[in-house]
């Protein structure tokens, strides 16, 4: 068959994902951004908690807190990516 004859009768609402590449990539460029900037608060937050006790926990349960806070908010990038269709 004609690849223009499939395009032609490709229902918009049931469109996948992967049909629009920069669809794709704004979402790989949000993923990105959120978990950099998840891990960088988290980072600079648990150094400033800690404070001159200089034991080096604190920014490593800051990370630990940004990572956990960056999968949640990357799940609920994805969901409205994609429609809340995410499986």
């Amino acid at each position: 068959m004609n690849s223009t004859h499939n395009d032609k009768n490709r229902s918009t609402e049931n469109s996948s994902f992967g049909d629009n590449p920069w669809r794709a990539m704004g979402l790989i460029g949000s993923v990105g951004g959120t978990i950099g900037v998840c891990l960088g608060l988290g980072y600079w937050i648990g150094s400033k908690v800690e404070g001159s006790e200089g034991s080096g926990y604190g920014s490593i349960v800051g990370m630990a807190v940004g990572f956990v806070i960056a999968v949640i908010m990357t799940i609920i990038l994805i969901r409205a990516f994609t429609g809340g269709k995410a499986k």
